[in-house]
């Protein structure tokens, strides 16, 4: 089995983005595709570390330095660490970006699908695509209430530069109730025209996108899905940490 590579990346910033949520700012020149992905170590007592995936929530095409957002979960140790514990000097060791989430090109409307922390892939799409092409961005962005949306701010910023082409529908639980399919149907018939639709979120905000997109004769291979499944092992343990390699240089 090939070698992995990690690199140590040092932490310029942590951004509060709501009370359970913390952006990851690295003060490094990463190459990676929007939409991939950082698996981060985490050290722990019991078994010295533990490895966890985080969706990169920056941009590669607007100047954006890499960044990870976690959001913390009540029984998961890695998001708690990590929002407890980062700060700015500190170095994290990570694999390279990995993943395919993410258009390959942005020549077509896109329609995007958000649930909760499910925003930090889709971001970092969101902001290429508006960055990289012409055509129309029509996000649908589910939370809890108004406390808990990620990025509120820069969504507001992004909808104000943007306005002629960026369409943003907030769904909060706390005035709506949990985001049916019929709902979503909805919402998304006016854009469902879109060449390809991404979604990323918790798995019952997956499932329900899903049955609106078929229920719309949204093509499957049009349907992009994130998602994420716990890791048998840790890989960190036959990585090869090496220094992260030079844009320029190579």
């Amino acid at each position: 089995m090939a070698a992995l590579t990690s690199h140590l990346l040092p932490v310029a910033q942590v951004v509060a983005e709501t009370p359970d949520a913390r952006s990851i700012v690295f003060d490094a020149d990463l190459d990676y595709r929007p939409g991939q992905f950082l698996t981060l170590r985490v050290p722990s007592e019991r078994t010295g570390s533990v490895a966890r995936c985080y969706s990169l929530s920056s941009s590669p095409h607007v100047g954006d330095r890499p960044q990870v957002t976690v959001k913390r979960t009540a029984d998961g140790y890695a998001s708690n660490w990590i929002c407890d514990n980062v700060e700015a000097g500190q170095e994290i060791e990570v694999l390279a970006p990995s993943g395919v989430f993410g258009p390959k090109h942005y020549d077509d409307d896109l329609l995007l699908f958000a649930g909760g922390s499910g925003i930090t892939p889709v971001m970092s799409v969101l902001k290429s695509a508006l960055e990289q092409g012409e055509r129309n961005v029509a996000l649908v962005y589910a939370n809890r209430d108004r406390h808990s949306v990620i990025f509120a701010e820069h969504l507001d910023a992004l909808r104000a530069r943007h306005g002629d082409r960026l369409t943003v529908t907030h769904w909060l639980e706390t005035e709506r109730g949990l985001p049916s399919a019929g709902a979503l149907v909805e919402l998304a018939r006016p854009h469902a025209a879109a060449h390809d639709c991404f979604t990323c979120g918790p798995q019952p905000f997956m499932a329900a996108v899903t049955e609106a997109l078929t229920l719309l004769e949204v093509p499957r291979e049009r349907r992009h899905m994130e998602r994420f499944v716990s890791l048998a092992a840790n890989p960190f343990e036959r990585a090869e940490r090496k220094p992260l390699p030079s844009r320029a240089a190579g």
